[in-house]
């Protein structure tokens, strides 16, 4: 057992595994795969985990030796403080050497307090390390847990569309952690309003969306979208993304009303590829008249269809073929992209970096404890400070010559 601490304490080890998640977070956050847009990940890196970095088991193992290792730095800290307040010394503690001087005046000018054999300085503070230890348990603890359940997703919505974030295809580009549970939340969305142009008193020029959110046993609630704050949806929040684009809503004979999200092909042109009930592929074509991403409107807007007859005016309200049934077009409006996280571990973060400014409070104090030897007539003095003992140490010697009995 102690070689196995002695193993976790070692600061090679420390440095070593703190070097290699600095490294690995360093690839993983800046990889072209992660980027948007970015290409697919290469096999080596599907193999080695770093097509998802942050919930692989390498990751997550390098997490788990740190957090090993802290355990075993801050195990056996809390009884050497009681001992240290007990007047137990260890190594590292400085002797004050007999003098012809006044030792109680020369503690009490160093800020000791008491008159017995053990005195103190700030005894509160000899736990500074310890509830830094801890905080860092804390944080790491919480960082393994956030990373192993972690769940995360984006979806698009347009206008007027509600759909189910369990339900298949609504929800891509999927992250989770090793432990998260695989079923998506069990939430709808609807889009009741969206504009891409105006903002939130405080931010600069961004989305503003208002979402109708429905949780299974909660009233429905419809809410503006807060840009730091999300919407909460049961266990996870919901917030808003960059992207946005064209959409339009037709209905499908037999099927109903169904969104197509157009993705930009120019400033004033944009399109999208569906399939329609019989298997064809058609494309969906949008000219405007303005550029598309212009707060003042996009103005005057043609919309197409192109299938393997060709291509045609897509007129508002009128049948067109779609396959071989028809459909309608009902509106021309914008989608909006959403993300949803799940973050069980954020409240152990907050505690664990609380708990760290905490013990660096602590640390900030110069605590200490002095025990007093009376032997033979000659006062001396064994004492212990967080910092700056060899400092005390040179005033004493400052301020006194050596006894006779030195």
């Amino acid at each position: 057992m102690n070689g196995v601490l002695r193993f976790l304490r070692s600061p090679r080890l420390a440095l070593g595994v703190i070097g290699f998640l600095a490294v690995w977070t360093g690839v993983g956050a800046w990889a072209p795969w992660m980027q948007p847009q970015g290409p697919a990940a290469p096999a080596w890196a599907v193999a080695t985990g770093l097509s998802h970095p942050f919930t692989s088991l390498p990751f997550l193992a390098g997490i788990a030796l740190l957090f090993a290792a802290t355990l075993a730095c801050t195990w056996g800290k809390r009884a050497r403080v009681v001992a240290i307040r007990r007047g137990e010394m260890p190594g590292s503690a400085v002797r004050l050497l007999p003098r012809k001087a006044d030792l109680d005046a020369f503690l009490s000018s160093e800020g000791f307090r008491g008159n017995g054999v053990i005195r103190t300085r700030f005894a509160f503070a000899l736990w500074g390390g310890w509830v830094f230890h801890v905080g860092l348990l804390v944080l790491i603890a919480a960082a393994l847990v956030q990373f192993s359940l972690h769940d995360s997703g984006t979806f698009d919505l347009s206008v007027s569309e509600r759909a189910s974030l369990a339900a298949h295809g609504t929800v891509f580009g999927r992250e989770r952690g090793p432990l998260a549970r695989e079923a998506l939340p069990d939430v709808e969305v609807a889009l009741a309003r969206f504009d891409p142009f105006l903002h939130q008193h405080g931010y600069s020029q961004d989305r503003l969306s208002e979402l109708d959110v429905f949780v299974p046993g909660q009233p429905v609630r419809t809410e503006t979208m807060d840009r730091a704050a999300g919407i909460r949806a049961g266990d996870i929040e919901i917030f808003q993304a960059i992207p946005t684009g064209l959409s339009l809503t037709i209905d499908v004979q037999g099927l109903g009303l169904r969104a197509v999200k157009l993705q930009p092909e120019s400033a004033r042109r944009a399109s999208a590829e569906v399939t329609t009930p019989s298997g064809t592929r058609v494309r969906f074509i949008v000219d405007a008249q303005n550029e598309i991403d212009r707060p003042g409107g996009e103005g005057r807007m043609l919309v197409w269809i192109e299938g393997p007859d060709g291509r045609s005016l897509v007129a508002p309200g009128a049948p067109f073929p779609f396959g071989t049934g028809t459909a309608r077009m009902t509106a021309v409006s914008r989608w909006g992209r959403f993300t949803y996280t799940h973050t069980p571990g954020f409240a152990l973060v907050v505690g664990g970096l609380v708990v760290v400014l905490l013990g660096s409070l602590l640390l900030s104090f110069p605590a200490g404890v002095v025990r007093v030897e009376n032997g033979g007539g000659n006062r001396s003095a064994v004492l212990f400070v967080t910092r700056g003992g060899s400092a005390i140490a040179a005033d004493w010697e400052r301020v006194g010559s050596p006894t006779s009995r030195e």
